[in-house]
């Protein structure tokens, strides 16, 4: 059994990896494929990490914020997988690409 305070660190660390991962796309460190990838990696573990919270956690069960961090999981979980899959079907060639005449 994971203690509670595991599942509350996931939570934390995902919700700071975004973060991480939006100031380095801020910077201009990530491409759009690199940051679709880690953006939908971090929505699903962190869908992951709510439900952990939700089901185990210090919320009871039948309320409406539970219901309401349910959904939010949820949402992270589908957004997560569609971007990991625009990701992945990206065209390296067709967003990137350069106008006519520039270098």
């Amino acid at each position: 059994m994971v203690p509670d305070i595991v599942d509350y660190g996931l939570v934390a660390a995902y919700l700071l990896l975004l973060g991480l991962i939006a100031v380095r796309y801020r910077r201009g460190e990530l491409s759009g494929r690199k940051l679709r990838i880690y953006v939908g990696a971090c929505l699903t573990w962190l869908a992951y990490g709510l439900l952990q919270v939700t089901q185990d956690g210090p919320l009871p069960t039948g309320t409406a914020l539970n219901y309401g961090l349910d959904a939010l999981s949820l949402l992270s979980l589908v957004v997560g997988l569609y971007f990991m899959y625009r990701g992945w079907r990206y065209e390296p060639g067709s967003a990137d690409r350069a106008a006519p005449g520039e270098p």
